[in-house]
């Protein structure tokens, strides 16, 4: 789908910061979401009573019941009267092909499906940093999915000049990293990261398919070409329960560039 717009017509990133507060019950869901999707608690481990929990997490009782009442809807647990409340769904661990999905710009078996795309845009204030632009950008709007899942919601700008480089309808086959890779004739000299998580807003919930308050790791990432100038720009959004972000390099390099782990443009 292409839009024949000026500038995007929404982003997921006016949402993330639309200030929606987060109730208790939807926090302390959250908490044991999290537990049930990292293995902390396992299918068929009988879970506190409401009563012992509210006392543990000093909330009302209301707000357990309201808590157990989500995660049973969501079928991550189960309740027999006189039985008890016990876990019922596995742990999704981490599998090696998710890990790749994730962290390998060259990365195969990705459903990769395009929800806008917008032509000759400006980048924001807010992601250029103060750095220098290109003249526009291409904007694109797409979620990744891997085995029928949704496990990334992405926002990402691309210099006009260097999309015009890639291969018509390629942006749906390909990240854009390795594109950039492959077709920009520009040296690509920085890579630029920083993570924060965060609880899911409605619209971040509804695109990656995820409960209200589920944790979101939120990844602002830039490229910026031999000039200096930014050729990629994006905002970036993970399921937490899908999620891990792996580096690794020499040990003598953290040592004598540490602006690897900590940019001095971030300290």
């Amino acid at each position: 789908m292409v839009l024949s717009v000026k500038f995007p017509p929404w982003t997921a990133s006016a949402a993330a910061h639309s200030g929606v507060g987060v109730t208790q019950y939807l926090q302390l869901a959250s908490v044991l979401r999290h537990q049930i999707a990292h293995g902390e608690l396992v299918r068929g481990q009988r879970l506190p009573t409401i009563t012992h929990l509210a006392k543990e997490y000093k909330v009302a009782g209301i707000t357990v019941r309201q808590a157990y009442g989500l995660l049973k809807a969501e079928g991550l647990i189960t309740s027999d009267r006189g039985r008890g409340t016990y876990v019922a769904a596995t742990s999704t661990a981490m599998s090696s092909s998710r890990r790749t999905a994730i962290n390998d710009p060259r990365a195969k078996g990705i459903r990769i499906e395009v929800l806008g795309l917008c032509h000759q845009v400006g980048l924001p204030a807010s992601l250029a940093g103060g750095a220098a632009t290109h003249v526009d950008y291409t904007f694109i709007r797409k979620i990744h999915i891997q085995d029928g899942e949704p496990f990334c919601l992405a926002e990402i700008y691309v210099a006009s000049d260097i999309f015009e480089r890639f291969p018509e309808g390629s942006e749906h086959r390909h990240k854009i990293a390795y594109l950039l890779k492959e077709y920009s004739s520009d040296k690509l000299q920085k890579l630029q990261q920083t993570m924060t998580m965060a609880p899911a807003d409605m619209v971040l919930a509804q695109g990656l398919g995820c409960s209200f308050a589920t944790p979101i790791a939120h990844m602002v990432r830039r490229i910026s070409d031999a000039t200096g100038r930014i050729a990629y720009a994006g905002l970036v959004w993970y399921r937490g329960d899908r999620f891990v972000l792996e580096t690794e390099f020499p040990f003598d390099v953290w040592l004598s560039y540490p602006d690897v782990a900590v940019p001095q443009t971030l300290a």
